[in-house]
């Protein structure tokens, strides 16, 4: 086997960070031989390391099921290297002879804090991989969810609509509020310095919106995140023929369409406003454009989300398709219940609409979703705190 420096440089994903950057951190991989059936890593597990696939091929298993197939050159365990309290969706087991190079955790908190190429690479295939996540629980809902409702569609206004509009506007009574204290709420976001805000702030357009109108329509090609400022959206799902349901209620300080600043993705829901109020609205372009301390936190951030968004979203669909309460009659059902069916009662319903919400958005107050945290908030607040007493002495 090359040194782990050479082995780090051919790989394509690494292609644009510095050989000399790679030399430096080539001590904090670990490099692994497998043999076939040997297992790299337990479902179940809490996440304590990322790792490449050099040589060879890993089968995933979860239940017990085959899942899927890593094979070289992947990246394997970025998501949960970067979310602290991951633990591990399925157990990796080597199909024949196997080479990788593992990352610990504490190890990537240090290239973080090094503030180079190789971090800034690892956290967007972390995104990436997010991304991928977002669209298989999609497709997965796709299958099963029937709106009873009239879905959402892009109407030119009639002349008698325009002409109202023009004696009564629709749009909000005052000007957008401060942008500051609405990113401050934002994951991971609370403590970052007035530099940080600024660059934020100036990386988002504010945009009126007025009631009815339809922000971000499921299927049309995405390009842009938002974050309700003031006023409400309703969030709706319609995936088969002209049907939708409402998924969720925003807020101020709720997001929605983060994944579409990583991948050119279609969206997974439509957005339309339940009333007048303003939206923070960032772009792609924007998004690449951040630079230094604004661009990793605000990645990190964004990683976390969607973290978060798919967990809550998965979780829910597990809970849509469980078997119900066993029926008060005797009476067999015809056929039993199928693995990919939700569940025929209320509740089967109401986590399969929340599945699909935490999809597409991540709701600012809401009471039921699961806690995610960046792996590294610990040692940014304490290397904060560190920085403020510094400047007090």
């Amino acid at each position: 086997m090359a040194s782990i420096a050479e082995e780090l440089s051919r790989l394509p994903f690494f292609a644009r960070v510095p050989r000399q950057e790679l030399d430096r951190a080539a001590d904090r991989f670990r490099a692994l031989s497998l043999e076939a059936g040997e297992v790299l890593w337990w479902q179940g597990a809490p996440v304590d390391e990322m790792a490449i696939v050099l040589l060879g091929e890993l089968v995933a298993e979860a239940g017990g099921k085959e899942v899927g197939r890593v094979r070289a050159p992947d990246i394997i365990g970025e998501v949960g290297a970067f979310v602290a309290g991951s633990t591990r969706v399925a157990t990796l087991r080597a199909v024949r002879s196997t080479q990788v190079l593992a990352l610990a955790v504490a190890d990537l908190r240090a290239l973080r804090w090094q503030r180079g190429r190789l971090y800034d690479t690892l956290l967007e295939l972390a995104q990436k991989a997010m991304v991928r996540r977002i669209s298989a629980t999609s497709a997965r809902l796709a299958n099963i969810v029937a709106g009873g409702a009239a879905a959402p569609s892009r109407k030119e206004p009639g002349a008698l609509a325009k002409l109202w509009r023009t004696f009564r506007p629709g749009g909000p009574a005052g000007a957008c509020p401060a942008f500051a204290p609405i990113l401050r709420a934002q994951a991971g976001l609370r403590d970052t310095s007035e530099e940080v805000q600024g660059a934020l702030a100036a990386a988002f357009v504010a945009e009126p919106f007025e009631e009815g109108q339809v922000i971000v329509l499921e299927g049309e090609p995405a390009s842009a995140m938002y974050i309700v400022a003031e006023g409400e959206v309703d969030v709706l799902r319609n995936v088969r023929g002209d049907r939708a349901e409402l998924l969720v209620k925003l807020g101020p300080g709720a997001q929605f369409g983060a994944n579409s600043l990583i991948e050119p993705t279609p969206r997974t829901a439509s957005c339309v406003a339940a009333t007048p109020g303003w939206l923070l609205r960032m772009d792609r372009e924007a998004f690449n454009g951040l630079t230094g301390e604004a661009r990793m936190l605000w990645r990190e951030s964004v990683l976390t989300t969607l973290a978060s968004q798919v967990k809550n979203a998965n979780a829910a669909l597990e809970r849509a398709l469980a078997p119900g309460p066993a029926p008060s009659s005797t009476v067999l059902p015809a056929s039993p219940p199928s693995p990919n069916r939700p569940r025929r009662d209320g509740a089967g319903f109401a986590e399969l609409l929340k599945a699909s919400g935490y999809l597409e958005t991540m709701p600012a107050s809401e009471a039921d979703l699961e806690e995610t945290s960046f792996v590294v908030d610990e040692d940014h607040k304490r290397n904060l705190k560190n920085k403020n007493l510094t400047r007090g002495s």
